[in-house]
């Protein structure tokens, strides 16, 4: 069964703030976002891990440049 996580509670686990969550919700990077009422929101945990999983991806990559 699918889960879903608050957003500070996905902030926290993301290792950011609740508002960069939204932004990377916006810039299309993590969700989609679930309305679970009128004042509340939620992530599903999946998307929360793959995002982390891209951050640890993106941070073992090479980098380019200067050898």
């Amino acid at each position: 069964m699918p889960r879903l996580e608050r957003i500070p509670t996905a902030a926290g686990r993301m290792g950011v703030s609740p508002s960069q969550v939204y932004r990377e919700i916006k810039a299309g990077r993590i969700g989609p976002l679930v309305k679970l009422g009128e004042r509340a929101s939620a992530l599903p945990a999946e998307a929360v891990d793959a995002w982390i999983a891209e951050r640890i991806a993106e941070a073992s990559q090479p980098k380019g440049g200067a050898e």
